[in-house]
């Protein structure tokens, strides 16, 4: 199996199919998942396109850290590892990327804006605008009801220290096997946490996917109960040159719960810009 050395030595799983094609697509997958959440649609686009994908550090069949790095905020690497990689695999013409989940969507977009000149198109599948790029922020957001997330920064505006007295000791609890050899006082924790979670929500607020400028399409569920369609919503409006499609009967893994539907957006909108 392929394997490329990061920066900080570890190793990491990647998958380059159908190298010799003129069109690159990069796939970016979401927080505790791996490059293959996307065989449904490498199934597809390998008959006509270059798919890169790989697992982020942590992930899949890359290396996984022994010790956890509690507010480590994996976009930072996960973008510079994706840089490096697609260097080593010498990717230098315009190319498209699917991500999926706030993490792969979110990388997609930050990596976008990032490096403009070398996007074609983005895909952004059951994605939104919050950031869950570490252990905390993730624990944290998978306490939350559907409520609070169909309406995040609304609610967490004016019930933030409520909300956070709830969900901290389950996120310590969740955290109780990592925890052992961390040295830090119950208060230096608590405060580790809120930090994380405060900065998480300043973060949102700051974040501006208008200069987006590539054809983008957004596919969200109208079940999806972890990235709600409302986010989808939202970023096609602050997305200028971006097209919505609400899958009915389909939730957060709708890109293989619903594989056909989903396929055949991908390949229409990439034929259309062909």
């Amino acid at each position: 199996m392929p394997y490329i050395k990061n920066q900080e030595g570890y190793n990491l799983y990647y998958e380059n199919i159908n190298p010799d094609s003129d069109c690159s697509i990069i796939l970016l997958h979401g927080f505790a998942s791996s490059a293959s959440f996307f065989k449904s649609q490498i199934k597809i686009l390998k008959e006509n396109y270059h798919i890169v994908a790989f697992d982020a550090l942590g992930h899949g069949r890359s290396d996984h850290p022994k010790e956890l790095n509690l507010t480590k905020n994996l976009r930072y690497d996960i973008i510079r590892d994706l840089e490096d990689l697609l260097s080593y695999l010498g990717v230098d013409k315009k190319f498209g990327i699917i991500g999926h989940s706030l993490v792969g969507g979110m990388i997609g977009q930050l990596f976008t804006m990032k490096h403009p000149d070398k996007i074609k198109f983005l895909i952004l599948m059951n994605s939104g605008y919050i950031i869950i790029d570490n252990v905390i922020r993730n624990i944290f957001y998978n306490l939350l009801p559907y409520f609070i997330r169909m309406n995040f920064l609304d609610v967490v505006a004016n019930s933030i220290e409520k909300i956070l007295d709830k969900t901290i000791p389950y996120i310590i609890t969740a955290l109780s096997d990592s925890l052992a050899g961390i040295n830090l006082t119950k208060d230096e924790l608590y405060m580790r946490i809120e930090d994380q979670i405060f900065n998480m929500i300043n973060e949102i607020n700051e974040y501006d996917p208008s200069h987006i400028s590539c054809p983008t399409l957004i596919i969200g569920g109208r079940l999806d109960n972890f990235a709600p369609e409302q986010m989808s919503e939202e970023l096609h409006k602050k997305i200028p040159n971006s097209t919505l499609k609400i899958i009915d009967m389909a939730g957060h893994f709708a890109p293989a719960q619903r594989k056909d539907v989903i396929n055949g957006l991908i390949c229409e909108f990439i034929r259309d810009l062909e």
